[in-house]
């Protein structure tokens, strides 16, 4: 090729996808994106996995490196065609294991394009078809009643989710039925009150970082102003209140503190009582245990817990659970939100 001829994907320049770090999409994203949002034109094949239900397990080498070469100088004539990640697993669950989870959409048709693209280090246009897993009513009632995809949803994903299947479905209550008792109508309300928040506030909560229960009272309150207001007053409180708090003193500093402090008084020395002279027989005197419990020592204590510190009650876990106890607590955790 010469000089003065480029190809169509010098043209282009480098992609968006593998010119930077992108960060994979959880189940969520494709539930915004396949449910209530616009799937994308292009993406990089490593957002892509290989279908397990495909019959062909040998590829002829050659022909995909000259595929990949002419989608890098051409341009991809066809685009492949993929389903979500959520659509395919609510249409194939016992492939639950065997897609990756940081994969967003799974190949259907065009394997060998898909194999190119990743060889060429090119993006892969697809087309997303999520037709075979049901309405897209459908998938969001999947999502929202299993465990394993709604765990990766934030509260407001969970509300817009929610605000589509009331819209289609005409109530709450009739959401309630379709999931078959996954929610309630309880957390539905207050899912859908989150949608009221301004979007500044709304994103503060999807980060976690506006609990819940303030953003529920402001999405009750008549205007965006108050709502905005009312958080900013709570969390400027909250946060007033946090600094006022004493640390606790836990980890390696409690264990120095407790080295540090002035040991315990000694118990007193009982005199050895006198030998009986020679050729004399003594009578042991009866030994009287002492009570339990009755110690001039006793263990340091050490300061309560205090519940409204998420650092402290952090702290503590991980200081006296197993890896294996703190992934349990965190998944009930998630569960139960």
């Amino acid at each position: 090729m010469s000089a003065s001829r480029l190809s169509a994907a010098e043209r282009a320049g480098a992609s968006a996808a593998f010119g930077s770090a992108r960060a994979p999409r959880s189940t969520r994203g494709q539930i915004i994106d396949s449910v209530v949002g616009t799937p994308p034109a292009s993406v990089s094949p490593d957002l892509v996995a290989e279908n397990p239900e495909n019959p062909r397990e040998e590829y002829d080498k050659v022909y995909i490196t000259s595929l990949g070469q002419n989608m890098r100088e051409v341009g991809q004539i066809q685009a492949a065609t993929v389903m979500t990640r959520l659509a395919f697993l609510v249409s194939h669950p016992e492939h639950k294991e065997a897609i990756p989870s940081d994969r967003e959409y799974v190949a259907i048709d065009g394997h060998c394009r898909l194999r190119a693209a990743r060889q060429a280090g090119i993006d892969l246009r697809i087309t997303v078809d999520d037709s075979p897993a049901g309405t897209r009513e459908d998938l969001l009632a999947a999502a929202l009643s299993a465990n394993h995809f709604r765990k990766d949803l934030t509260p407001i994903e969970e509300a817009k989710a929610i605000e589509a299947l009331v819209e289609f479905h005409g109530s709450a209550a009739a959401v309630v039925s379709v999931l078959g008792g996954a929610i309630n109508d309880s957390w539905i309300s207050t899912r859908r009150t989150l949608l009221k928040l301004p979007d500044e506030i709304q994103q503060k909560v999807a980060d976690k970082e506006v609990p819940i229960a303030i953003a529920r009272k402001a999405g009750s309150l008549p205007t965006p102003e108050e709502r905005t207001a009312y958080v900013e007053t709570e969390m400027a409180a909250r946060a007033a209140a946090q600094a006022e708090k004493p640390k606790p003193v836990r980890g390696r500093a409690a264990a120095a503190a407790k080295r540090q402090a002035p040991p315990a008084s000694a118990e007193p020395v009982q005199e050895t009582p006198p030998s009986a002279p020679a050729g004399t027989t003594t009578t042991p005197a009866s030994s009287v245990p002492e009570p339990r419990g009755e110690t001039n020592s006793a263990p340091a204590s050490e300061p309560p817990l205090d519940w409204t510190d998420p650092d402290g009650i952090a702290a503590t876990i991980l200081e006296r659970c197993s890896s294996a106890v703190v992934e349990g607590i965190a998944r009930k955790l998630l569960s139960s939100l």
